[in-house]
């Protein structure tokens, strides 16, 4: 069994002129990040750091041709440490840059992960409470040549320190909030569930679920749009214990299955794993009732105060309290396109589907499909 461990240290900080005078941020350090978060949070500290924006380079989640435009731009730059500042998007990219030599492009890290070494260092710092990745050790790049997403992989890409800023959510969009911590909640599940868990990266992913679901609940219950701001540093810590549980025993078919949505329809990541996440958990069950998914079904019962046997059918109602879960056809999916998607997971993402509760044959991921359309 792999052995567990937290590879970044992680601090708490208030605000992030705190954690900038802690890090001693200055002129040889590259801030990669949004205008947007910039703006009304670092640049009036003036810290005389460098600074790249990733909007300049393409909108959404990070793709081949977004990366290799970033990494054509560094080559004429010259800095030390890597400070990123952001969500999904960001880490990924900035774990990218922390690994890549002057010259390199995507396609290149992929065909030499085994070999990769950190040329920066790197320092996290997530603004969405949901991607945990500022505690792991993978990038998901899109790599649009390919039509598909795939992680690049490496111990080199951990973090040297994450630093968890709960002021930094204030201004985060509810649609953001809601895509971010249902990725966070499926990370917590589907570690808990994987058949690489250990009791210690059980107890990650049991206290994000004791964080994420109450919160939930008291958020919608308080109906306002904005009741979950009153949670943020709950929320901000529960998707890093996710983070720590999934790098040790990995995601599952949920991400695996998400990732033709997210690659080909441009569907936001957290969202497109809720539409994946009540038809893989069906079929979890279908295949084998019995089984740890009766403790997770337990864990559920007492988070949510409900019985056992109907605690899953109460978390799927919860989840739809923070963000309805649409079908796939809503986002222009076809039906003869599923078969492909189906052919697809099986061929480029067998890392995730070794994390399955229980092994998924293709005409079984298909009928997952079939049954989200």
């Amino acid at each position: 069994m792999k052995a567990f461990q937290i590879v970044p240290s992680v601090a708490e900080y208030a605000e992030f002129s705190d954690f900038a005078k802690d890090m001693a941020l200055g002129p040889k350090d590259l801030i990669l990040t949004n205008e947007y978060i910039y703006n009304p949070t670092i640049e009036a500290l003036g810290l005389g750091c460098q600074t790249l924006f990733q909007e300049k380079y393409g909108a959404g989640e990070p793709t081949d041709v977004m990366v290799n435009q970033i990494l054509g731009e560094l080559r004429s730059m010259q800095y030390d440490r890597i400070i990123a500042v952001g969500g999904g998007t960001i880490i990924d990219i900035a774990k990218v840059l922390a690994v890549a030599e002057s010259g390199d492009r995507v396609d290149g890290l992929y065909d030499k992960m085994a070999s990769l070494h950190k040329v920066h260092p790197l320092i996290i710092v997530p603004t969405t409470c949901g991607t945990g990745s500022e505690v792991t050790n993978i990038s998901i790049i899109n790599r649009t040549t390919k039509g598909v997403k795939q992680g690049i992989v490496s111990p080199s890409m951990f973090a040297d320190q994450a630093a968890l800023i709960p002021g930094m959510l204030s201004s985060l969009p509810y649609g953001v909030y809601a895509t971010s911590s249902i990725d966070a909640m499926i990370h917590a599940v589907e570690s808990y569930l994987s058949p690489n868990a250990c009791p210690l990266s059980e107890l990650f992913s049991e206290q994000a679920l004791a964080l994420i679901l109450p919160c939930w609940k008291a958020a919608a219950d308080s109906g306002e749009k904005d009741g979950w701001k009153k949670y943020k540093a709950e929320f901000l810590r529960a998707s890093n214990f996710a983070g720590i549980a999934f790098g040790h025993a990995g995601c599952a078919a949920v991400h695996a299955l998400s990732y033709p949505l997210g690659g080909v329809h441009h569907v936001a990541h957290g969202e497109s794993n809720q539409v994946m996440f009540a038809p893989v958990m069906k079929k979890y069950i279908e295949k084998q009732p019995v089984g740890k998914i009766n403790r997770f079904e337990a864990l559920l019962s007492r988070l949510l105060g409900c019985d056992e046997k109907s605690s899953i059918s109460e978390l799927y109602a919860l989840m739809d309290r923070v963000l309805e879960r649409k079908p796939m056809r809503a986002y222009g999916v076809t039906e003869d396109e599923l078969p492909k998607y189906a052919d697809s997971v099986v061929e480029t993402q067998q890392r995730l589907l070794g994390n399955n509760y229980v092994p998924l044959t293709r005409d079984e991921i298909l009928a997952i499909y079939e049954s989200a359309f």
